[in-house]
């Protein structure tokens, strides 16, 4: 290591903006010789847009992201925001604790119904906005399944049978992901369930895409990321009963066990997925 790496590395302010870093860089190499610099570490450090939709999943190695190849994904969520001051809430024994056990208990089936079909699926945790309560929020998980080895038809039918057996109207469903790139964007559709025809055609599915989608068939607004998260009420903060419970399908399951690691962090992954799927009921 030479002296001055070692001196920035011992000493530079990671807080320093990253625009400052950019104007260092374009008045030292020249504005072109920076970009090619540029877009080579976008795409060796794989630094996906913000608003890209698998920075809603885990993309490490052995993720059923990283197993999967040409698939599509669904979004499915049964979450509707509630009225936490309605009567019916207060009249309940533990009120919003209850109606948040209510949904607990509906998305492990919903999980499980899932797991019948053989997708794989990954979760993200969503945020409604209260009705009422200003600054105030309700968070659930939000399921991301993938497709598998069936095709857009066999695929969009099974999911739209899924969704009208949990009274959902639409459905959020991608293209195949056949480009993997950094800066990839991905072709989607609403789809209407009670009919089978799309409703919607997204050119390029964001973040932004899924959070309009929820919104629409909540009636309220949906965000990933809470603005000023810090100073807002977030009820069902700590929701944590899916917490490693994403599901590998079978075919993903064998991927895993044949799949060599390539580091020890991946070697420590490998082996507490390959004790998970031997746990008695993983499948069901």
């Amino acid at each position: 290591m030479g002296k001055n790496e070692k001196y920035l590395l011992d000493n530079v302010n990671f807080e320093i903006p990253m625009c400052f870093w950019v104007m260092y860089l374009d008045n030292f190499l020249g504005k072109e010789k920076a970009e090619e610099f540029y877009e080579y570490l976008i795409n060796a450090r794989d630094i996906k847009r913000l608003n890209d939709i698998r920075n809603l999943i885990s993309c490490i190695g052995f993720s059923i992201y990283d197993l999967s190849c040409n698939e599509q994904l669904a979004f499915i969520s049964i979450f509707k925001a509630f009225d936490t001051e309605s009567k019916l809430v207060a009249n309940m024994k533990d009120g919003v604790n209850d109606i948040f056990k209510y949904y607990e208990n509906k998305n492990l089936k919903l999980l499980g119904d899932i797991k019948k079909l053989g997708y794989s699926c990954d979760y993200a945790k969503f945020n409604w906005k209260d009705k009422k309560l200003k600054d105030t929020y309700q968070r659930e998980y939000v399921f991301v399944i993938f497709s598998e080895e069936d095709t857009c038809e066999q695929f969009q039918k099974k999911i739209t049978e899924l969704a009208k057996k949990y009274n959902i109207n639409e459905v959020l469903i991608t293209d195949n992901m056949r480009d993997r790139s950094t800066r990839m964007q991905i072709k989607s559709s609403v789809i209407d369930v009670s009919t089978g025809e799309k409703t919607e055609d997204i050119e390029d599915t964001t973040i932004d895409t899924v959070e309009n989608y929820l919104s629409r068939i909540s009636g309220t607004k949906v965000v990933f990321n809470i603005p000023y998260e810090k100073i807002k009420k977030v009820i069902n903060k700590d929701v944590d009963y899916l917490t490693m419970k994403n599901y590998y399908s079978p075919r993903k399951q064998e991927k895993v066990k044949n799949k060599n690691p390539y580091s020890f962090n991946s070697a420590m992954l490998r082996g507490a997925l390959l004790s998970r799927f031997e746990e008695k009921n993983y499948n069901e």
